[in-house]
């Protein structure tokens, strides 16, 4: 009887031992995956990625940097410089308006030789009337390429908060030599006869 309760008594506390360790396991793979998460969470590079290029120096692609703010500034800057050029032409027309006395281009770009001399585009037309025609289709025109360029910006800030977003999807993914993608030429066999095809292989090598 007593050796029966001495054996229970161990296999007992064997039991909560084991128990403990599965749990202690448990807690400790937990804690890793929290602290592997807080190391690198995927909302914080997401909200990081409204400042361009914040998102990617926070997952560690230093490269994209630069590519993100070369190219916001560049269409940035040919947006302001659109805005520049309407505006321009916009004060040539409001002058038109302003000096109904200047009947003749000559009139107005001795009127305000300045503001002639910095327009991209000359003016054909002779008459006041037709500068002001001419001025129309100008700023219609950068107008619409104004559009472009303000819908470009919005579109390369998207892509900078999607780009950083999917690389914070992927931070962990295995990378290594055991995992590759190449691609290979697939051998496909019909009943008229095998036929070859191009195609992606993906090689995994188990240690």
């Amino acid at each position: 009887m007593v050796k029966r309760l001495v054996i229970s008594l161990l296999l007992s506390a064997f039991y909560n031992l084991s128990a403990q360790e599965a749990d202690t396991n448990t807690v400790s793979h937990t804690e890793h995956l929290h602290t592997e998460a807080a190391k690198h969470n995927i909302k914080r590079a997401t909200t990081l990625a409204l400042i361009p290029g914040a998102g990617q120096f926070y997952n560690k692609k230093y490269w994209k940097v630069p590519l993100v703010w070369g190219a916001i500034g560049g269409v940035g800057y040919y947006y302001y410089d659109l805005d520049q050029d309407f505006r321009a032409y916009k004060s040539v027309l409001q002058l038109i308006i302003d000096e109904p006395t200047l009947v003749t281009r000559t009139d107005l770009e001795t009127a305000q030789p300045e503001l002639f001399s910095g327009l991209p585009a000359p003016f054909y037309q002779n008459t006041a009337e037709g500068v002001a025609l001419e001025t129309i289709g100008y700023m219609d025109a950068l107008r619409t390429q104004r559009e472009y360029a303000f819908f470009g910006i919005i579109g390369v800030y998207v892509l900078s908060i999607l780009d950083a977003n999917i690389d914070a999807h992927l931070y962990d993914f295995d990378v290594s030599d055991d995992l590759s993608l190449q691609p290979a030429i697939i051998q496909t066999n019909y009943y008229a006869g095998a036929f070859a095809s191009p195609g992606i292989k993906l090689i995994l090598t188990l240690p």
